[in-house]
């Protein structure tokens, strides 16, 4: 029925680090469109440590710190759990968070049958980012079974696993390659639940995958269409029914593609995005905020993300229909295609003896190494734009306001509400938490969170928490750590060559500056001018690009007021025949230190214009990366 009965859910991301601060920001957005809750949760909790025991730059970064039940009362403050879903993204903390949460939900007397959303318990995509685990494998695996088996019987609209593909996307993964992971992941999962005791039906219907959108349109729509049909038959070959092949799918705009500077064209790329995953038909959507990967979200840039879903909701028809893209040739056919390439690619994964031998043995990140350094070939030829970045860049952008986060403060106020939560417990109280931890070591598995549950009512932390059950298990962290997947971005590399020949500017009070030597008229210079410039503006250089010149003399004079040691000769090729020569050689009389570039490609004349005193040349093929890198070395900005 696609989204005629209910649309998606608007969930977008709060990584806001303390409770007080979540919640303002959470019932801000609730009552502005957003209806659904997406905790990412700080390094300390997804550790398994409380503020007081975790390293300062752990408490508060990237997301909610959580440690005791006060923290999540303060956090959901005001809100109505039946109102709304509620989506975590745990890692390797899915059972202690869950049980905070189901702990919060049973103090409120809260059916847990009428609650919606996701644990997101999701150990492989840890290990894929992060290269190594708190603790073994098998132990988190036998925790997921736990989460997930008390969630078939006891919240049924709640699942506990997920699969997410962005630590792939992140790493610069083809579609095909992010749909391969996702499928041997969710194999993973489904073969350690089913010998755990779950039914297929159970274990399939407990997972929820979370993809990356990218900029790439209609290959986005093709990939999250082709998942649907994927998961169904993976399910299927298990034994599953009809209602267990259907996927649960959430999907956030990618991180790959965005932009520090010129972040605001951010805003354009996160609008194509979201309309793919619509298009698509996910059940739930978070598009990143314009200014995510430099700072904290503000106000403003939440609205606009935001908004970005109440527009696509509310007018422009897309939950009137079905399927906005059933029946398109194309998108129909780029969906199969898709299909087919990714099952091959999952059954590869598979001969390599499944995601976590694939992983291990640098199958995944060979794989992904390679796409990722063909798209960063591709963005170095400007075959890939990124608009501000490697394409008109803006050299006069004001740069946004950064608000520093004190993560020490942060830490350090976090550890004194632990302690003074802590102090709040008489002796009796003390004994109580003790007796209620003793008790975890003691359950069975059926009860094990039944028994987390009291330990927090009675004041346990998660750092109790999670050495508790780690120890009971008698499970210890992993020693086989793995390579793990490269996470960046695009544009980080232009970034630094920008951020250099800002810090040249501050040393200097100049600019890196390249001088064009524009020969004649306008009409006869302009265009390679023009390449030139935004060549050269994409490293940050001032390029000085005086009107045409009519004599070498003037050429040099003007070259050498500007102070520029690198300069360009833009003409017409007929031009250079005619006079580069000249200019050149000018050029070198009166400074031999100054480098010579052309713009163009010089064809059969190469070897007479080097004679001539061309240093060297661009054009369309050139390296833009390369070459900048080249320039600002050789003029000792970098």
């Amino acid at each position: 029925a696609g989204y005629s009965q209910e649309p998606w859910e608007i969930a977008q991301e709060l990584p806001y680090g303390t409770p007080s601060e979540f919640n303002t920001a959470a019932r801000a957005d609730l009552m502005r469109g957003q209806n659904a809750l997406n905790l990412i949760l700080d390094i300390a909790t997804l550790k398994g440590l409380d503020p007081d025991n975790a390293a300062v730059g752990d408490v508060g970064a990237c997301g909610l710190s959580l440690a005791c039940l006060k923290d999540i009362e303060t956090a959901f403050d005001g809100i109505y759990p039946e109102a709304v879903s509620f989506h975590f993204r745990t890692g390797c903390a899915g059972l202690t968070v869950g049980s905070l949460f189901f702990a919060w939900l049973k103090k409120n007397d809260v059916d847990l049958k009428t609650i919606k959303g996701s644990l997101g318990m999701d150990p492989i995509a840890v290990l894929a980012a992060a290269g190594k685990l708190p603790t073994s494998i098998k132990a988190l695996f036998a925790e997921q079974a736990v989460l997930a088996e008390y969630c078939a019987k006891n919240a049924p609209n709640i699942r506990s696993i997920s699969v997410s593909t962005l630590p792939y996307h992140q790493a610069g993964a083809s579609s095909v390659e992010e749909l391969g992971a996702a499928l041997a992941t969710g194999t993973a999962y489904l073969n350690e639940l089913t010998e755990r005791g779950l039914t297929i039906n159970e274990a399939a219907q407990q997972i929820r995958f979370s993809f990356a959108i990218g900029p790439n349109f209609f290959m986005e729509i093709a990939k999250l269409r082709a998942a649907r049909v994927l998961w169904a038959q993976v399910v299927a070959g298990f034994g599953g029914n009809a209602e267990a092949q259907k996927i649960k799918m959430h999907a956030r705009t990618g991180l790959y593609n965005k932009t520090r500077k010129d972040p605001y064209v951010n805003m354009l790329r996160t609008t194509t995005e979201a309309l793919s995953g619509a298009i698509a038909g996910v059940d739930s959507l978070c598009v990143g905020n314009f200014d995510e990967v430099t700072r904290l979200p503000d106000t403003f840039s939440r609205r606009i993300s935001r908004n970005t879903q109440v527009i696509l909701q509310e007018e422009c028809e897309l939950t009137a229909v079905v399927d906005p893209a059933g029946g398109s040739w194309a998108v129909e056919w780029l969906t199969n295609e898709i299909s087919e390439k990714a099952w091959s690619n999952f059954q590869e994964i598979e001969k390599q003896g499944g995601v976590l031998e694939a992983l291990s043995n640098g199958y995944l990140l060979d794989s992904v190494e390679m796409t990722a350094e063909a798209k960063d070939n591709l963005l170095n030829q400007r075959r890939i734009s990124l608009v501000g970045t490697n394409v008109y860049p803006n050299l006069e952008e004001t740069p946004l306001d950064l608000a520093a986060t004190d993560y020490a403060k942060i830490r350090k106020e976090r550890a004194q509400e632990i302690a003074q939560a802590r102090l709040a417990l008489d002796e009796e109280g003390d004994a109580k938490v003790m007796a209620a931890l003793a008790q975890i070591v003691e359950s069975d598995r059926a009860g094990l969170i039944d028994s987390i549950i009291d330990a927090i009512t009675k004041g346990a932390t998660i750092g109790e928490l999670t050495k508790t059950i780690r120890t009971s298990d008698g499970s210890t962290p992993a020693d086989e750590v793995i390579q793990p997947l490269r996470a960046t971005r695009l544009s980080a590399k232009y970034e630094a060559l920008r951020d250099a020949s800002v810090a040249f500017y501050k040393k200097t009070g100049e600019y890196p500056k390249i001088f064009l030597c524009n020969l004649g008229p306008l009409r006869r210079h302009k265009l390679r001018a023009d390449f030139i410039k935004g060549f050269f503006q994409s490293g940050g250089f001032e390029v000085i690009s005086p009107k045409g010149f009519e004599t070498p003399e003037d050429a040099v004079s003007a070259l050498q007021e500007s102070g520029a040691s690198i300069t360009v000769v833009c003409a017409t090729d007929a031009d250079y025949v005619e006079k580069f020569a000249q200019y050149a050689d000018a050029i070198k009389q009166a400074d031999d230190g100054i480098r010579v570039l052309l713009a163009g490609a010089p064809g059969e004349n190469e070897a007479g214009y080097r004679a001539a005193g061309m240093d060297d040349y661009i054009f369309v093929k050139s390296n833009n990366y390369e070459q900048n890198l080249f320039h600002l070395q050789g003029l000792g900005v970098m």
